[in-house]
């Protein structure tokens, strides 16, 4: 192989998004948080990765197997990269926004990034776009 071949390679399931896919994942990506705010749902922008501890316990573990995990070289603790934006929407609202009136509405988009795809979505990395009620 070339060195600009083996430079192209990526890890299984990962992809470059290329013209006209890339711009109109975007789009459609920011038509919909658009429609979500037309309905109250104020957006949310989690970070991409966190503690692991915080991402992870409680109902995170059901996608704990999902993450990949890395140490922060500063804090010399363990992190988690997010394989599902909702554990995080939860978190916002039980802890940023405990004192904000309910119901909530949240809504989010970002990408994401998965161990291992599955047979339905063999991608690990993709966009998630969603809205949270919460408190009704």
């Amino acid at each position: 192989m070339s060195d600009i071949t083996d430079m192209a390679l990526l890890p299984a399931g990962m992809q470059d998004g290329l013209p006209p896919h890339a711009a109109q994942e975007a789009d459609a990506s920011a038509r919909l948080v658009s429609h979500f705010d037309t309905w109250g749902y104020g957006r949310v922008k989690p970070p991409l990765m966190e503690f692991e501890e915080n991402l992870l316990n409680g109902t995170g573990q059901a996608v704990a197997a999902q993450a990949f995990r890395l140490q922060d070289p500063v804090s010399q603790r363990m992190l988690a990269v997010r394989p599902d934006m909702t554990l995080q929407v939860a978190r916002i609202a039980r802890s940023r926004l405990a004192n904000s009136p309910r119901p909530l509405r949240l809504a989010y988009s970002g990408q994401v990034v998965r161990v291992k795809g599955s047979q339905l979505r063999p991608e690990r990395q993709f966009g998630q776009v969603g809205v949270e009620l919460i408190g009704a």
